[in-house]
């Protein structure tokens, strides 16, 4: 199904440029050059919230939107209305736009549960993991929300929506304590520190990573975590007396970022499981370890050691189901820190 009269195009401007991707439009009969943008995704979304701005014809339109047309235009309206999404949560999204292929030229208002579930049988079919399938149903149903909203379709197919059942890929091992002490015998090895860190923290790996040094308060022992995918988990991490030497360190060396390699430039998450944590666990003899298991392992030993259970979650950054805790209790630096110690 090709695009309406005005909808504009895309095209992807030649040499080297940072913003390569250009939206025109037809404007007064004359192709004009509207805006510039990164990504192709980027320039999608604005030309959907384009045409909705100076087309009267927009709501008419809405009875053979196609598939593809409906998610920019969703993930527009998702970003206006407030949603403070990470780079992470977009990607995940476009991840799982990319598995519905077979939709994109679809009329969205004819789509059946069959074509919906044909995809993610396909997914299975294909070896991709459970969370692969969720991401796809949660985006379809996302979709199906706001295409209710616009009225395009009154029934949100994707609750009907089978994935199976979840068979971990990499089911999560807690580190065990001799391994811990293995961590600590070698600290002289490159990036040992940063899986202390997240062991006496409860991190995500992701959220380590994007730290910045003004964001560790060495005076107070804390740290301010403002980079996560959910939004408790933007919180504040007391720092463990045992590896406050380790973040002292951490501070004095090159770069804007808490971890860094020695030039200073901060890891994603690839690069840092390539070529940090996978030779600090052979080191150790854990080659059965994912980074994920710093978080299980921290929760872990704090259960055992009879943590608060509110503190823990603060820590933690997990959100509460609990209406008097989550609106009632409050936890001090002090009493998280006081959680926190119970680490040995």
């Amino acid at each position: 199904m090709k695009n309406p009269n005005g909808y504009g195009c895309i095209r992807k401007m030649s040499g080297i440029r940072r913003r390569p991707y250009a939206f025109i439009a037809t404007v007064d009969g004359r192709q004009k050059y509207i805006a510039a943008f990164e990504t192709v995704y980027e320039a999608k979304v604005f030309q959907a919230r384009y045409y909705a701005d100076h087309h009267e014809s927009f709501t008419s339109y809405h009875k053979k939107t196609t598939f593809a047309e409906l998610y920019f235009r969703w993930l527009a309206f998702h970003k206006s209305e407030g949603q403070d999404l990470s780079q992470s949560t977009i990607t995940g999204y476009h991840y799982a736009y990319s598995h519905c292929s077979a939709l994109y030229d679809k009329c969205f208002q004819d789509l059946q549960y069959l074509d919906l579930q044909a995809v993610i049988n396909r997914m299975r079919k294909n070896d991709l993991s459970y969370s692969s399938c969720k991401k796809v149903k949660n985006l379809l149903s996302l979709m199906y929300k706001y295409a209710i909203k616009a009225n395009i379709c009154r029934t949100n197919y994707a609750l009907l929506l089978s994935i199976g059942r979840n068979h971990p890929v990499y089911p999560h091992h807690v580190i065990s304590r001799q391994k811990i002490n293995r961590l600590w015998n070698a600290l002289d090895c490159p990036g040992v520190d940063t899986v202390l860190i997240l062991l006496y923290t409860g991190m995500r790996v992701s959220e380590m990573l994007n730290i910045l040094k003004t964001e560790v308060n060495i005076r107070q022992k804390y740290i301010r975590i403002t980079h996560s995918k959910t939004a408790s988990g933007i919180r504040v991490i007391p720092i463990h007396s045992r590896i406050l030497p380790l973040v002292q360190v951490r501070i004095s060396q090159p770069g804007q970022y808490l971890i860094c390699d020695k030039t200073g430039k901060p890891y994603g998450y690839a690069r840092y499981r390539a070529t940090v944590w996978h030779k600090v666990m052979k080191q150790i003899r854990g080659e059965k370890h994912t980074p994920h298991d710093t978080r299980h392992t921290f929760t872990t030993l704090l259960d055992n050691a009879g943590a608060n259970e509110n503190a823990k979650r603060k820590i933690l950054g997990h959100a509460t189901g609990d209406v008097t805790d989550r609106v009632y209790t409050h936890k001090s630096l002090r009493q998280l820190r006081k959680c926190i110690e119970l680490l040995k």
